[in-house]
């Protein structure tokens, strides 16, 4: 039953620096789990909660002893393991802080530069015939595709895109991740897609690349062609070939749009 007179007195000792306090600790953990939303990481810090809620609850209905000592005395183990095993997303939300500022931390990310600077770049190559897979990084951590390639870490621009899958330049081959406004790494190596669909087998390994990297993650890949310049998109394990650059930005407008996604997965399409 609740002992009201004991809320009254935890009440009135609420002053504004508790409120400070509370402020503080709401804040920190709002931007803890925005950066772990749709990573790989957010889904093995579920399972830990799963699991650490299961030991509280038995061990409390069950009263067993040796489960409730483990628990009350693992915080602190607990914490360590976590920011052993989140090390690479803490590094990122350093880098981005220091980047950008709070406002870059907390608002969304910004797609402007990425999409003008890829069109122009992907157009260029269409015409050339120039073969190229870029992937944008979105909520899901990359950094084991990232580590896989060379560090390039500039700011994007049509120029660098197009230069480094010149034909045979040194980081032509394999992919191009891009977080935020930057190109993170070159030479990326991509996981190939597990099954395709029957009017797809004849896709080479760019494509299939481009295709299983999004099966996986919900990063967006735009892939083009060396044998015959067309332009394709791939999200959530689905190619789709756009016929010009302007078609081609109003798919990525529409992909980078909050909810966009979950759009495409019942088979709409921008208009």
């Amino acid at each position: 039953m609740l002992d009201t007179q004991h809320a009254r007195e935890i009440l009135s000792q609420f002053d504004w620096t508790s409120a400070v306090d509370v402020l503080l600790v709401a804040t920190v953990i709002f931007a803890g789990l925005r950066l772990l939303s749709g990573t790989r990481v957010m889904t093995q810090l579920r399972g830990a909660v799963a699991l650490i809620l299961v030991f509280v609850v038995l061990g409390r209905l069950l009263d067993l002893t040796v489960v409730n000592f483990l628990v009350e005395n693992s915080v602190t183990a607990l914490l360590i393991a976590g920011a052993i095993i989140f090390q690479p997303e803490l590094r990122r939300a350093l880098d981005r802080l220091g980047r950008t500022g709070l406002s870059g931390y907390f608002g969304a990310a910004r797609y402007e530069d990425v999409i003008d600077s890829i069109v122009k770049a992907a157009g260029r190559m269409s015409a050339e015939r120039h073969g190229g897979l870029f992937v944008l990084e979105r909520e899901t951590g990359l950094q084991d595709v990232i580590d896989t390639g060379i560090p390039v870490d500039a700011k994007v621009s049509p120029e660098l895109l197009a230069g480094i899958f010149y034909p045979n330049s040194p980081l032509h081959d394999m992919a191009v991740v891009l977080r935020d406004e930057r190109v993170v790494a070159a030479g990326c190596v991509l996981p190939l897609a597990n099954e395709l669909p029957d009017r797809e087998r004849n896709l080479g390994t760019r494509h299939r690349a481009a295709i299983g990297i999004t099966e996986t993650t919900d990063a967006l890949t735009v892939v083009v062609s060396e044998e015959t310049g067309e332009i394709s998109v791939a999200l959530d394990g689905r190619l789709t070939h756009v016929p010009d650059e302007r078609r081609l930005k109003a798919v990525l407008e529409w992909v980078l749009e909050p909810g966009a996604a979950a759009a495409m997965r019942n088979g709409q399409a921008p208009v």
